[in-house]
């Protein structure tokens, strides 16, 4: 590793540091140094010689202590307890200062101590010692090196080291000052718990003391081998996570070279990390077992899933994922594809589309999708869901909630969980079959404004947006709720700090509004938010919420007039469409206002599908924790947890025969811990050869291949996926452009569900992807900006209904862009400008 082009002290190669033999170079010193200059310098002075970034320095040797003591004890004077001003400093010390100074003209200082005894396996002196940062100056370095050395006899140090009566030799080192615009410590280790996969990096903006001295909380983040960081607390906003990386690297770097786990004080400047300190990791815990999972590719093209930010638990694969695999094959039944498969490979979830083997298959699928337009099959199931479906799940759903899980006896509890998986089940079923229905009918009217209108995709959707549905739902009430907050002081006054016990003092003293909270959390929190079962819902999480209605309030936006001018600008675009077709060919007008009416009832069933599969997977939760609180008060489980590294069958099995499954759990957890450490590819497999679909329906007749085109409009509209990527230094990203509008606001960049409570008023969200639970977000943020995505995506449609600029598709603005900097969204030209670009990554 290339050293960082630090300005040298004069004669710093100098073995001595110059004509003081009290001194010596950074660069003349290595590990077996260590009792002359300490054991910080000695390791610095080692990493320095390696090549690593370390300022270059001058140390003041333990010599320089010695003749400090030797002085106190010939005035026969105590050292315990002297005071820095005290200290006297004989000649031959005072002049190796006059040296230092005159070797670091007019240069800003860091005066460090380092111990002999530091860093030791059995004591460490951390924090004992004392470091005088912004030294500028002869009589300012003296004062800094006595203030130093002194910190050697204070009281706080002689009751730390052991009782002898001795006091281990001192050295200081002296470097010139890095001008860090962050600064921080790391491991390369957990510290907590041990793992030795995961590099912990602490980071504050500005210099470290901020850090050391408790001044600051800093931004935590986790680093796992090769997958991107992950940040965990903070909202110091000190670094994006593509500089956290390289402060990783360094540190794994260091603990190589070291044989043994390190922690690294560090600095950023000139657009690089500077090493401050290196010692070893002490008193580690035992790292958490770690089993390997075998990895076996199933033949295809796997990619890995985007909205799954952890490892599978056993529990959604026997549950959630088995239904995804029995029931997508209602996705494709009006489409040119099988089924989607999901599977947990290495613990990940991996997923393909399966093909339609041939052409043959494809003129076979084609005709029957023929058939089924010509009936108006899809459109019928759009009319189902309307009249039967929908009514069927709210109602099933509605007594799910009121049913009393914990007073069921056993055998009832686990017919009532059967009976919530196979609702659950039924409900993921058709939100495949009526959200694949539901896009060949608003299809329609795309391939109608194409045919007699020359429009784009971009210029259709708007004739779809603002229609009521789940997808807006959520925002709009919580809107209502900040509404109800408004008025109500006690429920500001709550809401400016809500914690645990928030919910029962409002339920006190503010029962209107508790009581149309809890509506709130019945109607709309019962989903699980992430694709996981073992994920909580919101209503398991009232605080998050709570802190949502507070943002909200702050941000002073209003959801519902922004749905308001969405709905207005949808009536405008169907108007420009009658306008347009009032002098066209006989029987379009009539044409464009059915297909429009159908459209409307279909579009909004995508969203509004998923809801309620995710709140029966809800409701499977509920019934699992339950089952779990009854495993663990037979001793059959330790924790309530551990139900989610079980099969369902597994757990039943345990309730019905009393079956001890600790073993089995910690084997599990070992697994999951091992794929937590192994994060797989993006990708397994290489890509199928696919048959050519207009080749493919070449043969057929033309009314056959008429009656696709609706499909075939819906595959040219529904690209996923990442259309750019951006490089380290660029301060423009480039995406797609999904709802127009331009807005400048400060960024937050949100990896999963764990960080709503990090979202601020009139942030400009910046995310990977959305689900639809996401939409409570939308209500208050300024603009958004995901790396993957297209123009039907989730995110796009929640955009735009709610009229926020966005743009999706980046690629890795996840990654370029960091909490904290200022952007502009151009939602229409599909950009993201850095406009703080001297922060910029």
């Amino acid at each position: 590793m290339a050293a960082r082009p630090i300005p040298q002290p004069e004669d710093a190669g100098h073995p001595a540091g110059g004509a003081s033999p009290l001194l010596r170079s950074l660069d003349a010193v290595s590990t077996g140094d260590a009792s002359l200059v300490g054991r910080k310098a000695a390791q610095l002075g080692a990493l320095r010689r390696e090549g690593f970034p370390v300022p270059p320095g001058l140390v003041l040797t333990v010599e320089a202590f010695d003749a400090v003591l030797d002085e106190l004890r010939r005035a026969a004077r105590a050292p315990e307890g002297v005071a820095a001003a005290d200290l006297p400093l004989p000649p031959e010390v005072l002049h190796a200062v006059e040296d230092i100074a005159a070797r670091f003209p007019d240069t800003e200082l860091a005066v460090r101590s380092s111990g002999v005894a530091e860093d030791a396996p059995d004591r460490s002196y951390a924090g004992q010692y004392t470091t005088v940062l912004g030294v500028r100056g002869h009589e300012a370095l003296a004062e800094a090196v006595r203030t130093c050395l002194a910190s050697a006899f204070s009281r706080q140090v002689t009751a730390y080291q052991d009782p002898s009566g001795t006091y281990p030799g001192l050295a200081v080192l002296v470097q010139p000052m890095v001008e860090a615009v962050a600064a921080g410590v790391a491991f390369s280790v957990n510290p907590v718990d041990g793992s030795r996969d995961e590099t912990v990096v602490n980071a504050v903006r500005g210099l470290g003391e901020r850090l050391v001295s408790g001044h600051a909380a800093p931004d935590e983040w986790s680093v796992r081998g090769g997958s991107a960081p992950q940040r965990t607390a903070g909202a110091e906003d000190a670094l994006t996570a593509g500089q956290i990386a390289r402060v990783a690297l360094l540190t794994r770097e260091v603990a190589d070279w070291a044989g043994c786990p390190q922690d690294v004080e560090w600095a950023w400047a000139d657009g690089a990390p500077v090493l401050l300190q290196a010692r070893p990791v002490t008193a580690l815990p035992k790292a958490p077992e770690q089993i390997p999972v075998d990895v076996e590719i199933p033949p295809g093209r796997w990619l890995r899933g985007g909205y799954t930010l952890k490892p599978l638990t056993p529990m959604n694969v026997s549950t959630l994922i088995r239904a995804v695999n029995k029931g997508s094959e209602g996705l494709f039944r009006y489409a040119f594809a099988e089924r989607i498969d999901v599977r947990s490979l290495g613990g990940w979830s991996y997923l393909r589309i399966v093909p339609l083997p041939d052409d043959a298959a494809v003129r076979e699928r084609a005709e029957r999708v023929a058939t089924a337009v010509r009936a108006d099959e899809p459109f019928s199931l759009v009319e189902s869901w309307h009249g039967e479906w929908h009514p069927q799940l709210a109602r099933r759903t509605a007594e799910a909630t009121g049913t009393d899980l914990g007073a069921l006896p056993d055998p009832a509890l686990l017919d009532e969980l059967g009976e919530r998986i196979a609702l659950a089940d039924h409900a993921q079923h058709l939100h495949f079959l009526v959200g694949g229905a539901s896009s060949l009918v608003w299809g329609e009217l795309g391939v109608l404004c194409r045919d007699l209108l020359g429009w784009e995709a971009s210029d259709v959707l708007p004739l779809l947006t603002g229609l009521p549905g789940k997808s807006s739902e959520p925002a709009l009430a919580l809107a209502r709720l900040a509404d109800l907050a408004r008025e109500r002081p006690g429920v500001r006054a709550e809401l400016e700090a809500p914690t645990g016990e928030s919910v029962s003092r409002l339920e006190e003293h503010e029962p209107e509004f508790a009581a149309a909270f809890g509506r709130y959390l019945e109607d709309y929190g019962q989903r699980c938010l992430g694709a996981d079962v073992a994920e909580p819902s919101m209503r398991e999480q009232p605080v998050t919420v709570l802190r949502l209605i507070a943002g909200q309030l702050s941000a002073g936006s209003d959801p519902q007039q922004a749905m308001r001018r969405t709905v207005r600008e949808r009536e405008a675009a169907a108007d420009r469409a009658r306008a347009a077709l009032a002098s066209g060919p006989a029987g379009a007008a009539e044409r464009f206002e059915r297909s429009l009416a159908r459209a409307e009832q279909a579009f909004p069933l995508r969203d509004d599908t998923g809801f309620y599969a995710h709140v029966c997977w809800g409701q499977v939760r509920y019934a699992l924790l339950e089952l779990a609180a009854r495993l663990v008060r037979q001793g059959l489980l330790r924790t309530a947890d551990e139900i989610f590294l079980l099969t369902v069958e597994e757990a039943c099995d345990a309730l019905r025969n009393g079956t001890g499954l600790q073993d089995l759990a910690h084997r599990r957890a070992g697994e999951q811990n091992w794929s937590a450490a192994h994060l797989g590819p993006l990708t397994y497999g290489e890509p199928e050869a696919s048959v050519s679909l207009d080749d493919a329906l070449e043969p057929l007749p033309p009314h056959s291949r008429e009656l696709l085109e609706p499909v075939r409009w819906i595959d040219s509209v529904s690209h996923m996926g990442a259309r750019g990527s951006a490089a380290e230094g660029d301060t423009l990203l480039s995406g797609t452009g999904v709802s127009a509008g331009r807005y400048t606001g400060t960024v937050r960049v949100i990896l999963s569900e764990d960080g709503f409570d990090r979202l601020r008023p009139g942030d400009v969200l910046v995310c990977p992807e959305t689900t639809p639970q996401w939409s409570v977000l939308f209500g208050s943020i300024g603009a958004l900006v995901t790396d993957t995505g297209g123009l039907l995506s989730h995110p796009s449609i929640l955009a735009r209904e709610h009229g926020i600029p966005a743009v999706v598709a980046t690629g890795n603005a996840t990654e370029i862009l960091r909490d904290g900097q200022v952007v502009e969204v151009d939602g229409r030209a599909g950009t993201v400008r850095v406009l703080d670009a001297g922060q910029a990554r």
